[in-house]
């Protein structure tokens, strides 16, 4: 058995080789390929509900990862608006240059393409929970759900998993990184 870095070291070399073959010029990628663009989850000023901080869900894709608390202040949560892409890009990057990078990678995607296999509905359900628990005047079910998929590098993926919680205007929901090669 191979060590982790040996492991990574053989994929990154497999990659290289991979690459070297494709004809497509930079310009035309939608994402950064040679670097991954680093994304927050959490803005120092939001609280994460309590019930995201209890999950223990994993994202399947050739790596494996665990969804990750999103809390971000999003001022058109309180009016029921979804940010554009642009604006998504903007509040999951610390600078405008990769928030550019990544904004034209961006698309939204019902909770259904996402899951159509309903793996995660545990997961879609605790985003609709966390949305309503500040408010008890609303209906969990009544909470609109939606995925962002985010390009963030070459074959590296972001599954934003998120509703609007109006009464404290933030998005609130999970990450899942994802390869997809």
């Amino acid at each position: 058995m191979a060590s982790d870095s040996d492991y990574m070291d053989f994929l990154n070399k497999a990659n290289q080789q991979r690459d070297a073959g494709i004809d497509k010029p930079q310009a035309e990628s939608t994402a950064p390929s040679s670097q991954q663009v680093r994304t927050r989850t959490v803005e120092t000023s939001a609280k994460v509900p309590d019930v995201l901080k209890k999950v223990d869900s994993f994202y399947i894709s050739e790596t494996d990862e665990p969804f990750e608390p999103v809390a971000l202040e999003w001022e058109g949560a309180s009016r029921g608006k979804w940010p554009t892409p642009d604006q998504f890009a903007s509040l999951i990057t610390t600078s405008k240059s990769a928030a550019s990078d990544i904004s034209q990678s961006i698309e939204t995607l019902p909770p259904s393409s996402f899951d159509p296999r309903d793996q995660y509905s545990s997961v879609i359900g605790t985003v609709r929970e966390a949305a309503a628990a500040s408010d008890p005047n609303v209906d969990e079910s009544e909470i609109d759900v939606k995925v962002y998929r985010v390009e963030v590098g070459h074959n590296r993926i972001e599954y934003w998993v998120v509703a609007l919680s109006a009464t404290n205007g933030n998005i609130v929901g999970f990450r899942a990184k994802a390869v997809e090669s």
